[in-house]
């Protein structure tokens, strides 16, 4: 349940302060008059601040339940205040609780859902508020609000299969980077030793192996530091429109990620665009938001010229063909919407279609990268296990 800080004065006259927890601010003062309080100041109090002096995050997850939960209260008869006010009482994320309960208190001021979503950008996305917008104006707020659930549930699901598919790979190059730092920091310098102490004529490998042992351990700070710059320079410059372009560019057209990257981004481009279209949004304003939606800045210049060619009066899928980067079979299902009347419809299909091969493309990738990233480690072991073994053998066959 939110919580309030108060200022008040007590029967006596004397200031105090404190928190309260109530539904709304209605209800907090009431209770303070209860408790022979007189409040001076109240006010919601700010979210839980989790380590580092973050505010507790609102996922997608707990934003589609939330919207999936008013739906439903509001399908049922429940006033929308009354409905905002249950959800705010039972919410746990303090975050999400103090938002509902900051619009339902812009609500009983007179405002309207999607006015009162406005005041809270960091939660509520463009698109959001104006699908809300939509139903509100429309009188289907119930099902647009439905639909909108089931659009967050679409995209937490594909979000939350690309972070399972990369968890591993990336546990295993950091756990094996870090053994491989630990062997050439604290392991090999001792064994690598013994061949220096003999004078004898080494094997090229040995020597590559001495080498490397040499540099990290007499320069292993420098080492550390060059790859901390190379990461911040990398970083800085795919914040810049050229560098997110190149990186863009590269992802799409990578043998290995290229299609999986398409299919992922035209699963978001269909069920952004179709849900928005399905809610009544206009669509050139629905291009737009699935534009900033995509985050990918070459389907956000095809976009961009889509804009422009629909507002000359272009079809939509002659526009995206002329782009060059959507790929044909939406362009066709596209063409098929427009003569049936279906756009949203068919859009959604497709979404659910890309969805589903993204997947199982990103399943069949994750088969392949574990044993591609245990041969790397086994061709790096391999290296140091041959580079001491040989010169043993070497100065075995000296002795003999």
């Amino acid at each position: 349940m939110p919580i309030f800080q108060y200022r008040a004065y007590n029967a006596a006259g004397k200031e105090i302060s404190g928190d309260i927890e109530a539904s709304s601010l209605k209800e907090a003062t009431e209770r303070l008059r209860n408790e022979s309080l007189f409040p001076r100041t109240l006010s919601l109090q700010a979210a839980r601040v989790k380590r580092f002096g973050r505010r507790e995050r609102v996922t997608l997850n707990e934003l589609a339940a939330t919207t999936r939960q008013l739906s439903t209260l509001i399908s049922s008869g429940s006033p929308l205040f009354d409905a905002l006010s249950a959800l705010s009482a039972e919410e746990e994320n303090a975050t999400l609780a103090n938002t509902l309960v900051s619009v339902k208190e812009s609500i009983s001021g007179g405002s309207s859902l999607s006015k009162a979503l406005e005041a809270q950008p960091a939660i509520f996305p463009e698109m959001y508020i104006r699908t809300v917008e939509a139903g509100e104006a429309s009188g289907t707020l119930d099902k647009v609000l439905a639909r909108l659930a089931d659009y967050l549930e679409s995209r937490a699901k594909v979000r939350d299969q690309v972070r399972t598919a990369l968890l591993y790979p990336a546990v295993m190059t950091v756990v094996g980077t870090g053994v491989l730092f630990f062997l050439f920091l604290f392991v090999l310098p001792k064994i690598t030793g013994i061949f220096e102490d003999t004078k004898q004529a080494l094997p090229l490998i040995t020597v590559v192996l001495l080498t490397i042992v040499r540099i990290l351990r007499g320069y292993w700070f420098l080492v550390i530091l060059g790859a901390g710059a190379a990461f911040w320079g990398t970083k800085r410059y795919m914040q810049t429109p050229k560098g997110r372009e190149s990186r863009d560019r590269f992802l799409l057209s990578a043998p290995l990620t290229g299609k999986l990257f398409t299919k992922f981004y035209m699963a978001g481009f269909a069920r952004t665009l179709g849900s928005l279209l399905e809610s009544g949004i206009p669509i050139l304003s629905a291009l737009e938001m699935t534009r900033r939606v995509l985050n990918q800045s070459v389907f956000e210049k095809a976009l961009t010229s889509s804009i422009k060619d629909v507002t000359e009066g272009m079809a939509l899928s002659a526009s995206l063909r002329n782009s060059g980067v959507f790929p044909g079979v939406l362009i066709h299902l596209i063409t098929t919407g427009e003569k049936s009347g279906d756009l949203p419809g068919l859009l959604l299909k497709a979404a659910s279609s890309y969805e589903r091969e993204f997947e199982s493309s990103m399943q069949r990738s994750l088969t392949l990268l574990e044993p591609v990233l245990i041969l790397a480690m086994g061709l790096v072991v391999g290296f140091i296990v041959l580079a001491i073994l040989l010169p043993i053998f070497e100065l075995n066959q000296v002795i003999r």
